[in-house]
């Protein structure tokens, strides 16, 4: 019976091609559904020594079983590239087979190989300063992620891009989820990675389908803490001389709270970024490493201190930064620390300081359009979010007014009369009278 995925291998020698030895050159003869092609298999033999029906030599020579033993490696690898080809599903033929035993077709693109391509090009972003170091870390982390995934579920570290499926991304969100602990919005960040290196593979027609056809993913709402005025100086008045580490770390705390600058961009801040204007006024103008918006904001005494406080740390004068930070890894334990000492209930962490940063800010009446400037937003709609947090401002700014008018109890004085139900007649009837009414 035809089967159209049966091939044949024949090996054979050209006599009238032989050497000045009189051996004769080895061919490999490939055949499939009545099509074939040959290839050298730069191997010679003599004629006499060559078992045409066997298609491999006579003798036993030491010559002679390498020789076999060259060709039997050679059937066992067309078999194996023929397995490979029915597995992926792919046009079988002569030609396919034998151009892929030479190695002259490259192999299909392949899902973590494309990924890290990808990586690659994040890291040379970072390096000119168009992406942040953190974006980069997420996108390393993420094809990290999916290697171990693809060893767990198909039991290698990569598949070809092509076999990607839709079920196979659901288990990769399960596996974000259970196996690596994600929550929502992590886990939907690294899925809108792999989703935009398919984009990149169909676009280069590396994929013939898309896998995330009616997939949609949202992120959910952060909820977002800052600290009260009362909780911040707690912090600003604990007492943290016996313990140096946990005094720097507070101090780097405070300032960012005073600064509203995001960590990566405090770690990063030099003398040059600091300016004195015509009143004599201190400002720290400086682009966010996020999103390249320029941050303007006054330097108040508190910060102001903090700055001279560490002006001559080692670290600032060996980096020549302003501040000594240390890694957000080993910072935001350090915070959890200061908050127990503190009795603060809250889990802090750095971006909690640029939160406060904000919403003292509103709770003071700073004007929502100077607060974006200071906070470097690209967009009033992303500082909004802050006027959310601060109901607690509004019930103490209508205590005011609550502690002038709530007394005032003969104001509003009782009915005089008890009051009644009242009930109203039927209304009359209309048209006309009888005439001979009974």
């Amino acid at each position: 019976m035809y089967q159209p995925n049966y091939y044949t291998l024949t090996f054979l020698i050209r006599s009238a091609r032989a050497n000045r030895s009189g051996e004769a050159p080895i061919f490999a003869r490939i055949s499939v559904a009545g099509q074939r092609t040959e290839f050298n298999v730069n191997r010679n033999v003599a004629p006499e020594n060559w078992n045409a029906a066997k298609g491999m030599a006579k003798g036993r020579s030491k010559k002679d079983l390498e020789l076999n033993k060259y060709i039997d490696s050679i059937r066992v690898r067309i078999s194996e590239i023929h397995a490979q080809l029915i597995k992926d599903e792919e046009v079988i033929n002569p030609i396919v087979l034998k151009d892929h035993y030479l190695g002259n077709i490259a192999g299909p693109k392949m899902l973590c190989e494309v990924f890290q391509e990808v990586v690659d090009q994040y890291k040379e972003k970072m390096d000119i300063g168009d992406v942040c170091k953190c974006t980069f870390l997420r996108w390393e982390r993420c094809v990290k992620y999916l290697s171990e995934f693809l060893q767990q579920r198909e039991g290698r570290p990569d598949i070809p891009i092509k076999k990607l499926t839709s079920g196979m991304i659901d288990d990769f969100e399960h596996f974000l989820r259970i196996a690596k602990e994600n929550g929502n919005n992590a886990a939907v960040k690294y899925i809108r990675y792999l989703k935009k290196v398919t984009r990149i593979a169909i676009a280069n027609k590396w994929m013939d389908e898309d896998p995330f056809v009616n997939k949609r993913y949202t992120r959910t709402q952060a909820k977002r803490e800052a600290l009260n005025e009362d909780e911040l100086k707690s912090l600003m008045f604990l007492n943290l001389t016996e313990w140096p580490s946990l005094e720097k770390v507070r101090d780097m705390f405070v300032f960012c709270c005073f600064t509203g600058l995001a960590f990566v961009d405090v770690s990063t801040l030099t003398k040059d970024q600091i300016y004195v204007d015509a009143n004599g006024e201190k400002w720290i103008k400086k682009p966010r490493q996020k999103t390249g918006e320029i941050s303007t904001i006054p330097l108040l005494g508190i910060p102001e201190k903090i700055l001279e406080k560490y002006k001559n740390h080692p670290t600032v004068l060996a980096k020549g930064v302003l501040l000594p930070l240390i890694s957000i890894q080993r910072m935001n334990p350090y915070l959890a620390e200061i908050a127990t000492l503190a009795k603060v209930k809250k889990h802090l962490t750095t971006h909690i300081a640029r939160h406060t940063f904000a919403c003292v800010s509103l709770r003071n009446h700073v004007p929502i359009e100077s607060i974006s400037k200071m906070l470097g937003h690209s967009d009033i709609q992303t500082t909004q979010i802050y006027a959310k947090m601060v109901d607690e401002a509004i019930s103490e700014d209508m205590q005011k007014m609550r502690s002038k008018f709530d007394g005032l109890d003969d104001v509003i004085k009782p009915l005089a009369e008890k009051p009644t139900d009242f009930v109203r007649e039927p209304p009359k009837k209309r048209g006309r009278p009888r005439k001979n009414p009974v």
